[in-house]
């Protein structure tokens, strides 16, 4: 029924156009051909405030409505492909997704991509504008044809800088669609064809990503490598490795730091994150910092200024009503393709119209509009109305979820103060139960350390001793004997140097020369290393057991667990 009385429409619309054409007609096509230098210079203006980033406002509309119009019926293909992108610019930067979808849409379709003077630069920005739009209102797959689209016109103009950027950008409608390995695929293809192009800075922010879907993944290998990679490369970094854009680069390296055991420095990182919009993860990374480091009052002041930015930045999309948005636009595009095709498959006919049927088809006319303008109030009206009950209900779930997490977080304190209180009273008995037991121990030794223990950790002693002096090295059995020795005649000082479960079994041996009383250059001998490694293993061996870096003070943390070998 629509198609026909638009057919219908259109049959007057020619009849009219048959009749009317009187001097009137001409002299306004005299005023044509002399406003088309006034148009085309507008329509330049407007392209290059488009060019300049001009953020466009609602007195920006006049102005495209203006050149829409006047190049639908004027100018070449790319002059009206143009007008409809900078109109379609104006609704994008004034936030109105859906006329400015249909507006690229439209200048698409004017592009005559078989001619050779096509402007193929400005057919891909359209696409390019298309899928920033798509992504905006979470629509991953029409973003991903959109970017197709806009690379595949890009390779065609030879723009190669342009055509990869446009697969780079493949990755936003992967992460929407949760598809990390697709997006590990195309970024690191990207880099590559950057690295061909020699754009060593575009190659490494091209895999930038890679960081964080590796450290989620905990393969911290692959994540330290594409660190190194982007600190190297990218270029936003100072020549002293202070970073000088990009701050969310801080919050990766933070959980990187913190996965591997650099607690320390991971916190440091979290707090470089100064901007604004990123409060989130910095107080995320610093809750997760002090969660590692077991401070319970750090935990709930983080987690509650953690709840407080992710409210702040909580945004309700509904996805399904943008689809259903966009269809309509697709749907109302396709429409408007069917009237124009059945205008022109009707228009030999109109010119058997008689005139005496114009003013019945007038009063026709005017009586659809007027009915189609109330039909289409009504439905505005509806639509209001249950968009604004679904605010309402948005609105009241917010506040229901704002008071439920106020709640938890007093919780939460509540637990932890009293976590606290029982961990500082379990830590006091443990530490009394810790000094009995040393007590017990160097009570046991110093019962075991009588002459006849003393005497036989001389005899072993001498016995390695004169391995030295003979330049031979002890056999495996040897050492096994000097280990039971030491079990048994100093069951504290052995319990030390094997409880801990890194110490390895060199360090263990040095250990058991120590407390002989070997100086250091028959340790080196007897163990067959320099004094350098000797050195080395003590240090180690130090910050093991006693958390102390020095390699000169071991003798004196050993000292009182095996008091006479040592003196």
């Amino acid at each position: 029924m629509k198609t026909s009385v638009v057919c219908s429409v259109a049959l007057v619309v020619q009849s009219i156009r048959l009749l009317m054409i009187s001097p009137i007609l001409l002299l306004l096509l005299v005023a044509c051909t002399g406003q088309e230098g006034h148009m085309r210079e507008r329509l330049q203006y407007v392209s290059a405030c488009n060019r300049a980033d001009t953020v466009f406002t609602q007195r920006w509309l006049p102005t495209v409505d203006s050149l829409v119009s006047y190049y639908t019926h004027h100018g070449s293909a790319n002059d009206r492909m143009m007008a409809h992108y900078v109109a379609g610019r104006v609704h994008h930067d004034m936030g109105e997704a859906p006329q400015a979808l249909d507006c690229y849409q439209r200048a698409a379709e004017q592009a005559d991509t078989t001619r050779a003077d096509c402007d193929l630069y400005t057919l891909t920005a359209v696409y390019g504008q298309m899928a920033d739009l798509y992504h905006a209102q979470y629509l991953p797959d029409d973003e991903l044809q959109a970017l197709k689209t806009a690379e595949r016109i890009a390779w065609k103009d030879k723009d190669t800088l342009v055509a990869i950027k446009a697969y780079e950008l493949r990755i936003r409608p992967y992460h929407l669609k949760g598809e990390k390995d697709s997006m590990l695929f195309i970024m690191k293809d990207a880099r590559e064809q950057y690295l061909h192009l020699g754009d060593t800075a575009d190659a490494a922010t091209a895999i930038y990503a890679c960081i964080s879907i590796y450290l989620d993944q905990h393969n911290l290998s692959e994540a330290k490598h594409w660190l190194e990679i982007y600190e190297k490369g990218s270029g936003n970094f100072a020549k002293d490795g202070t970073l000088i854009k990009g701050e969310t680069f801080y919050y990766d390296k933070g959980r990187y730091l913190l996965a591997t055991g650099r607690t320390t420095d991971a916190r440091e990182s979290f707090e470089h994150i100064l901007d604004s919009s990123l409060l989130e993860a910095r107080y995320r990374g610093l809750l997760s910092v002090y969660k590692r480091m077991g401070i319970a009052d750090s935990i709930a002041k983080y987690a509650e200024l953690f709840a407080a930015a992710n409210d702040s930045g909580f945004i309700h999309v509904n996805q399904e009503k943008v689809h259903q948005i966009s269809a309509m636009y697709d749907y109302s595009h396709q429409q408007q393709l069917a009237e124009k095709k059945c205008f022109e498959t009707v228009r030999w006919k109109a010119r058997t119209i008689l005139f005496l049927l114009f003013f019945f088809l007038t009063m026709l006319l005017s009586f659809y509009v007027f009915s189609r303008f109330k039909i289409r109030k009504l439905e505005e009206i509806h639509c209001l109305v249950r968009t604004k009950e679904t605010l309402e209900q948005l609105l009241s779930k917010e506040e229901m979820l704002t008071k439920e997490k106020q709640e938890e977080i007093l919780r939460l304190n509540s637990m932890n103060s009293r976590m606290h209180r029982t961990m500082n009273e379990e830590s006091q008995r443990l530490q009394l139960q810790i000094n009995a037991l040393r007590e017990q121990l160097l009570k046991k030794d110093e019962a075991i350390s009588d002459p006849v223990s003393n005497g036989i950790i001389a005899d072993f002693k001498k016995k390695f001793q004169s391995y030295t002096t003979h330049y031979k090295l002890p056999e495996e059995k040897n050492w096994k004997e000097l280990e039971k020795a030491f079990s048994v005649l100093h069951p504290s000082y052995y319990d030390l140097i094997t409880s801990h479960r890194s110490m390895t079994k060199d360090q263990i041996r040095l250990c058991l020369l120590i407390g002989m009383g070997f100086a250091e250059r028959e340790m080196a001998t007897t163990l067959e290393v320099d004094g350098k490694k000797i050195d080395r293993k003590k240090r180690q061996i130090n910050k093991k057991l006693f958390r102390d870096d020095s390699s000169s003070t071991l003798k004196d943390n050993l000292k009182p667990y095996i008091r006479t070998s040592l003196s």
